[in-house]
């Protein structure tokens, strides 16, 4: 496992450095033509201003096991929280800074304590969307999204111990990068003067692992799953390839409201490992995959301010064979005001 380990990640931060190289070669030939590269009547950019933004975010992540002999299924969740924060951008570089509020999140008793680590990278391109990623979660409990025969003993049941991570990339190709921006909808440096919308085509290849200091199942229902699935770590190295279409939806009498839409459905060739919590022995099944990811953004976008909310989520179906699949998913959902600021009119006037 170590040395399947090992070579995705050397493949993986292979294509991250010839992406960025590729990104950045671009730009350096780009940067002085590229507002003549789009059509102005559809896209305004904003760049050169500050944006200040004030915003409220909930991550979620859950994984859901399943046997389909037995008709059997778990899920567990993380004990999701409301974060605050402000972020900047200016000149397409940006930054968040994120705090948990005195006073909330006080439910660690109920629902246990999860905690969370993430460090990533990402672009809204005129012709690539990228995102480089590397989560992981500690602290999980059961949801009441699952169903186990002739087992009533417990509503939820909280597991410290069970960990997971996730590393990976994506990259897209907006094919309508004159007239759609990928960038108006999200991370507001652009806006988006017209409707508009463009068929996607991507990459993708991400790590997935999960861990637990014993088997994952409460004691009342583990026999009621395969021995391939119990497990107490299990791993998933996934390659695939996505197609979808976005569109954003302008109105308004001045045109500054907006809603997008995406989906990018996809498909992948998957290596998944597990290992029996009892014996040790290990179970390695090679398959095509499915995933899916979507987004949702809607709001309201002047020159001086905006206003918005959008959701992301992502949905991945690993190990699936005819007997059992594995389930993974993680979202965020997003509310946020700003605004812009132009700095050399403000030093001008100062001077």
């Amino acid at each position: 496992m170590n040395r399947i380990m090992q070579k995705y990640l050397l493949i993986l931060f292979s294509v991250l450095a010839f992406s960025c190289y590729a990104h950045e070669n671009r730009r350096a030939k780009d940067s002085t033509n590229i507002y003549q590269k789009v059509d102005t009547n559809y896209v305004v950019s904003f760049k050169d201003l500050l944006n200040v933004k004030l915003f409220a975010v909930v991550r979620t992540n859950s994984f859901t096991v399943s046997d389909r002999d037995s008709l059997s299924s778990i899920q567990y969740t993380i004990n999701t929280k409301l974060n605050m924060g402000i972020g900047f951008t200016f000149k397409g570089v940006g930054f968040d800074i994120e705090y948990s509020p005195p006073g909330l999140n006080n439910d660690d008793a109920k629902y246990g304590k999860s905690s969370q680590f993430a460090v990533s990278t990402s672009a809204n391109g005129r012709k690539f969307i990228y995102d480089v990623y590397y989560r992981q979660y500690n602290g999980f409990r059961t949801t009441a999204m699952y169903n186990v025969a002739n087992d009533t003993v417990f509503d939820y049941s909280k597991r410290a111990d069970i960990r997971n991570y996730h590393a990976g990339f994506t990259l897209t190709y907006v094919f309508n990068n004159k007239r759609y921006s990928s960038a108006a909808p999200y991370s507001l440096s652009q806006k988006q003067r017209k409707s508009a919308g463009s068929f996607l085509l991507g990459t993708y290849a991400f790590l997935y692992g999960l861990t637990a200091d014993s088997i994952i199942y409460p004691d009342s229902v583990f026999r009621s799953f395969r021995k391939e699935l119990q497990f107490s770590a299990a791993a998933s190295y996934t390659f695939g390839v996505s197609c979808g279409y976005t569109y954003t939806l302008v109105f308004g009498k001045k045109k500054n409201w907006f809603i997008n839409i995406a989906t990018l459905p996809g498909i992948s060739y998957q290596q998944f490992y597990s290992v029996n919590a009892f014996d040790k022995s290990t179970f390695t099944n090679n398959t095509a995959a499915f995933s899916l990811q979507s987004r949702l953004s809607m709001g309201y976008n002047r020159k001086n301010y905006f206003i918005g909310v959008y959701w992301m989520g992502n949905n991945f179906v690993l190990g699936d064979d005819k007997q059992a699949s594995i389930q993974y998913k993680y979202g965020t959902f997003k509310f946020y005001y700003g605004h812009r600021f132009d700095i050399r009119k403000m030093l001008k006037k100062k001077l």
